[in-house]
């Protein structure tokens, strides 16, 4: 077994695998003792997917040699539409396999579901993203900006994000009017909860 890698929470691949799914089709997870990584560009080149989940995401993790397993990531997701909320995940790979194979199991012991997928030959070059010294860093949490944009795009396709210390400022004008949402910096009990910025200089971008 080349790979061998056990998820607690099949949860958080599978949350993972629904925000790819409608930016990329195809992709390559690269595998190595460092956990699996991928990075892919959506078909307009416009916006770069870079993910890696560490080994130590994982419960028990083993690769025996740096391999690329192609995914198509559309049939992935249907796959781990079948977890459960506490269910853990198994992923398998053999020397050679054209398929992966998949094991789902509740939190309970009392149900057992084996999945395999087939592997694709997926052409793809790693790509060295330059580090960069950002204006402004903000962190929120990723359900309250999903919500934004959804209600704002009611408005219009085009949204502005407007940052200053005082906060960070979304606007969208299209036909039926305008609409904006501003967040303020706030403390909350859990970090993921809570909305920082770090404000170099005020930025306004489309």
């Amino acid at each position: 077994m080349v790979l061998e890698a056990q998820l607690q929470q099949a949860m958080l691949l599978k949350k993972v695998v629904d925000a790819m799914k409608d930016l990329c089709k195809d992709v390559n997870f690269d595998c190595s003792e460092k956990g699996l990584q991928v990075q892919s560009m959506d078909s307009s080149h416009v916006a770069l997917v870079s993910l890696l989940l560490r080994e130590s995401a994982f419960s028990d993790f083993k690769c025996d040699r740096p391999t690329s397993l192609g995914m198509n990531v559309d049939s992935l997701g249907k796959i781990l539409k079948m977890c459960g909320q506490s269910d853990s995940l198994k992923l398998r790979w053999q020397n050679d396999a054209d398929l992966v194979s998949f094991q789902c199991e509740s939190g309970e012991d009392d149900r057992i579901a084996d999945f395999d997928l087939k592997l694709m030959q997926i052409e793809s070059e790693h790509m060295e993203i330059p580090e960069q010294h950002y204006k402004v860093v903000a962190k929120l949490p990723s359900a309250e900006f999903q919500k934004i944009c959804r209600d704002l795009k009611e408005f219009g396709e085009t949204m502005q994000v407007k940052a200053t210390k005082e906060g960070i400022t979304f606007t969208v004008q299209g036909d039926m009017g305008a609409g904006n949402v501003m967040l303020k910096p706030r403390e909350a009990e859990k970090p993921e909860d809570k909305v920082s910025l770090t404000v170099h200089e005020p930025v306004t971008a489309t």
